[in-house]
């Protein structure tokens, strides 16, 4: 049985779920990876400023893609509305206002995308706000620019000047934003819901904006929590039929600016504690998600 939560962020947080279970079982070794992580981090650059850090999370995670396809609309926030011109006019206008060269411009058209993505990945029932502007005809780029408060144009302006400084420039052709999965694309095929931040010329990046705790000291240095490993890695075997050739694992951490990679290959060795045969881990993963599925 395939027991599974609907989406693979989910199912990386709960062990009794298929997908949870097996990457916990597959590759537990973890210290090494992290302790590398450790020593290779920078300092705290970009520290709260008292915005939401879910919104902040989300807004982060746009930003790669507003900059590098300045006229794309980003595809979590198109699909709350699929078929309505009026609600994509505005988006449109919103990343148009992401990319004007004015900083507290881009920053807050950024968090207004980030209140479109976060409404359609929570549900109108949790998150009804933006579905009710679009239904009462009153949504507008306009009226998301003045949604963003003063701490999160803050953080995010500092936030997307790492990007383009640090992250941005070390991206090479092709770059894919947002890669769906052989078993995570809509349609009759899809069995759970499963989007990467991007892959650039088969390094997959994870983008996370996490702040670390303060230690005793009183500073924050940046953690590689297991999951961080474990969703990589995860990625990396819904690749079944290795469409993106990735070869290369990567953490873009936002707030410390640093992009710390890996080989995939050793990543996956040194989390199994053995020799792994990628190909056969992608067939186990894909012949596990072929069973019948129990939502959890």
């Amino acid at each position: 049985m395939y027991r599974t939560r609907g989406t693979f962020s989910q199912d990386l947080k709960d062990a009794n779920t298929t997908l949870g279970a097996y990457l916990r079982s597959t590759f537990p070794n973890l210290k090494p990876i992290q302790a590398d992580y450790k020593a290779r981090a920078d300092v705290l650059a970009v520290d709260s400023a008292g915005a939401s850090p879910t919104m902040i999370g989300t807004a982060v995670d746009l930003i790669p893609r507003l900059i590098a396809e300045p006229e794309e609309l980003p595809d979590s926030a198109a699909q709350l509305f699929p078929f309505n011109g009026g609600y994509h006019e505005e988006l449109a206008a919103l990343v148009a206002l992401a990319n004007d060269p004015d900083r507290e411009t881009q920053a807050r058209a950024a968090w207004g995308l980030a209140l479109c993505v976060s409404a359609f990945r929570a549900g109108a029932a949790v998150a009804p706000r933006i579905p009710e502007l679009v239904r009462a005809r009153e949504f507008s780029a306009s009226l998301m620019m003045t949604e963003a408060p003063p701490e999160a144009v803050g953080e995010l302006t500092a936030l997307r000047g790492l990007i383009e400084e640090r992250l941005m420039s070390r991206l090479e052709p092709p770059t894919v934003f947002g890669p769906l999965f052989d078993l995570s694309r809509p349609g009759d095929g899809q069995r759970i819901a499963a989007e990467a931040d991007l892959i650039s010329d088969g390094t997959l990046v994870d983008v996370k904006s996490n702040l670390a705790p303060k230690t005793k000291a009183g500073d924050r240095p940046d953690v590689l929590k297991p999951e961080h490993v474990h969703q990589l890695l995860g990625y990396a075997l819904l690749d079944y039929s290795d469409a993106y050739e990735i070869r290369r694992l990567a953490i873009y951490s936002a707030r410390y600016g640093t992009l710390t990679d890996w080989p995939l290959d050793r990543v996956a060795e040194t989390a199994a504690g053995r020799p792994v045969d990628l190909a056969a881990e992608r067939q186990r993963v894909w012949d596990l998600m072929q069973e019948d599925i129990e939502f959890v």
